[in-house]
């Protein structure tokens, strides 16, 4: 019961982190095309032919910001909250880094599949192509963004392990 529990907060948190990442994603997108440049393909930034715009570059910090300290974290917190409220009990490392592990991992797997494959590999909305390298073959390269999804896997761990400790730290305090 209890890794049904941690499995189903870690998935359900995941997905709303997903949805929120997908709405600030775009509200980048909308005020600055090339606000996530150096995440596209390198023939297609070399096709761009520019490097991140200033505008671009404050959008980057504003979306990051805005996500991870206002969205990310705080709903990383609720799903732990909510699970130790669920058990009943303390979590521990392991049941809090698990919960946080899989709500990351959920996040990665969505960015790599709805976002990357299905929006914009497939479907390719002009406001997410950048100017002048519209119909390059490369959006459509899965496996460019499979291998950068791979890259930033270890963070999973990363997550998974800081927000073990600080709820372990949290609940000797407490």
């Amino acid at each position: 019961m209890e890794w049904n529990a941690i499995v189903g907060h870690g998935i359900g948190y995941g997905l709303v982190i997903s949805l929120l990442f997908t709405i600030a994603l775009l509200a980048g997108f909308a005020v600055s095309r090339d606000f996530l440049l150096g995440d596209y393909p390198p023939a297609i930034q070399e096709r761009y032919g520019k490097p991140r715009s200033a505008r671009g570059g404050k959008v980057a910090i504003w979306v990051g910001i805005l996500f991870w300290g206002v969205c990310f974290l705080p709903l990383l917190t609720a799903a732990v909250l909510d699970l130790r409220a669920s058990i009943g009990h303390d979590l521990g490392f392991w049941r809090a880094a698990a919960c946080a592990a899989i709500a990351f991992a959920t996040m990665t797997l969505f960015d790599l599949v709805v976002l990357d494959w299905l929006i914009l590999a497939g479907l390719r909305p002009a406001l997410m192509v950048l100017p002048g390298t519209e119909g390059m073959k490369e959006y459509r390269d899965l496996c460019f963004h499979a291998v950068e999804a791979l890259k930033g896997s270890p963070l999973i761990l990363v997550v998974g392990l800081v927000a073990g400790g600080l709820t372990t730290a949290a609940e000797a305090i407490v």
